[in-house]
């Protein structure tokens, strides 16, 4: 293992940047072996008989995807690795998700597309130099920043600056390629306890004081860093990441799509802590950085399907097709195995229809959701929906760094939360479901509007409520590797938390298809 590291730290970017890869599917190829050896069930075929209407008052548990089926949908998603919005991976994956679906008995479903401006990079086409005057070293970075900019195939040549943390760029900065660290938040399990209006967690996993420090927490602050820099003209930005490189290796952030003018490159701590001390030192090095990116208008699809109910009303279930491992984004996989249960009913037992809203972009800001709102303005759609639940991240296994910085199991489960508005009927169905699927900690909180401190929990999906006002329901978890591509999240889950997961939210669907439209909207005061 120690040579192996050492090799990494001091290999061309890509180079090292694929060691890790082939370690981690090394590492992950071996796990997944005996997770299939140890799973009870066979692949076998999906449930097919016809469900009787007393099913959709409860739900048969029998009547779902085995486990084995689920995990070697994980497994898929793990080989698929990256999928960056409107890449050939992820439109391949909307497309076995269209085939899935219609197997699932999904007769209505259709694409729309989805028009952005992608910006996107090859793997020998970024890297981070050291420039002497007899020769050129490649330095070890463990990714680019998504989005960031561009430069000229030959890259761009300075020395470099170090911006302390917390301190704020200025003119000085100007035309140079700026060292800095990733701002670092970390909060307690006080932000679940101080705003929810319901907690299950009977273990006491996360009490009031218990550390809890993910990686979605700095994208707020990270994303105002680096518009701080480009509107201060520096001409590049090299990111300390404060872990060592396997855990580093992959980041994708942000993702809110915005093409910047600061091309930019993650480095893991051991680096960036000699290239501060270089500048620090008055040594700094002369660095070449290249992102020979291209930036294009394309067309990316979302994915959407209608099961008739009794009525035109429409209850949709959301989730996200691009993510950057097996666990993020896997909720349309959970909506295939529950589409396969909503078909078998009898179409007069569903009180509404359900639409099954499979959106692209949400590593590009969301903008599948946006142009779905923008595209259904004016046709009534709009009037139809009774309510959203959006659902991602299923099955997810706590996964902290140990005391070198190495992503661990912790035996628990990752912390979930349920985002409703405060509606008694609402609130009360995110209270069934936890208990039912047994996925603890976790917390029922109110919806929270964008800019607010706890913003980027809810995701894309927050465009739906606060864009239309639709009462939109949301139920995430948002792990350590999170936005991390190439590491294997397989093992990373647990495919009975995943069964009883899509069970209770199956069961949520269809208790909340039966409230009164008003019901779902009079919400209560803090």
């Amino acid at each position: 293992m120690r040579s192996l590291k050492t090799r990494i730290s001091h290999a061309h970017p890509r180079t090292a940047l694929a060691s890790c890869r082939r370690f981690l599917s090394f590492a992950g190829a071996l796990a997944i072996a005996a997770a299939l050896s140890a799973c009870a069930s066979k692949p076998g075929p999906w449930p097919a008989r016809a469900l009787p209407a007393s099913a959709a008052v409860t739900v048969d548990t029998t009547q779902f995807l085995s486990r084995k089926q689920l995990l070697d949908w994980q497994v898929d998603l793990d080989e698929r690795r990256l999928r960056a919005t409107g890449s050939p991976r992820h439109e391949a994956y909307i497309d076995a998700l269209h085939e899935r679906l219609a197997r699932a008995g999904v007769k209505q479903l259709r694409f729309e597309p989805v028009s952005f401006r992608q910006w996107s990079v090859q793997m020998d086409d970024w890297g981070l130099e050291l420039l002497y005057d007899d020769r050129v070293s490649v330095l070890s970075t463990v990714g680019y920043i998504p989005y960031s900019g561009v430069t000229p195939p030959s890259g761009i040549t300075g020395r470099i600056a170090y911006l302390a943390p917390g301190a704020r760029p200025d003119a000085s900065l100007a035309g140079k390629l700026v060292l800095v660290d990733m701002p670092a938040v970390a909060w307690t399990g006080q932000a679940f306890h101080q705003t929810a209006v319901h907690v299950h967690d009977p273990d006491h996993a996360m009490g009031p004081d218990t550390p809890y420090a993910r990686q979605f927490q700095m994208l707020g602050p990270f994303i105002a860093l680096l518009d701080s820099l480009q509107a201060a003209g520096a001409a590049g930005v090299i990111v300390i990441l404060d872990t060592p490189p396997l855990t580093a290796a992959g980041l994708y952030a942000p993702g809110d799509g915005k093409v910047r003018q600061l091309p930019g490159v993650f480095i893991d701590r051991d680096g960036g802590q000699r290239l501060r001390e270089s500048v620090l030192a008055g040594t700094a090095p002369v660095l070449r950085l290249t992102m020979a990116a291209t930036v294009r208008q394309v067309q990316t699809r979302n994915l959407i399907g209608i099961i008739p109910g009794k009525s035109e009303e429409l209850m949709v279930l959301g989730s996200h097709t691009d993510g950057t491992n097996a666990l993020a984004d896997n909720g349309p996989n959970a909506i295939v195995d529950m589409a396969q249960y909503l078909t078998r009913l009898p179409q007069d037992s569903l009180p509404r229809s359900v639409m099954l809203l499979l959106t692209s972009g949400d590593l590009a800001g969301g903008v599948g959701a946006e142009q779905f709102l923008e595209r259904h303005e004016d046709d009534g759609l709009m009037q139809r929906i009774a309510v959203m639940l959006a659902i991602g991240n299923l099955g997810a296994l706590e996964v902290l760094p140990d005391s070198n910085g190495y992503l661990a199991p912790t035996g628990r489960f990752e912390p979930a939360a349920v985002f409703s508005p405060r509606t008694p009927a609402l609130m009360e169905a995110s209270r069934a479901m936890l208990r039912q699927a047994d996925a603890a900690p976790a917390f029922v909180l109110p919806s929270i509007k964008p800019g607010s401190k706890y913003a980027g929990w809810p995701g894309a999906d927050q465009y739906v409520r606060v864009s239309r006002r639709i009462p939109t329901v949301h139920y995430v978890t948002q792990p350590t590797y999170w936005l991390n591509y190439g590491v294997d999240a397989v093992t990373r889950a647990d495919y009975r938390l995943m069964q009883r997961q899509t069970v209770a939210l199956t069961q949520m669907l269809l208790d909340l298809s039966r409230v009164q439209h008003a019901d779902l909207r009079e919400e209560t005061a803090p």
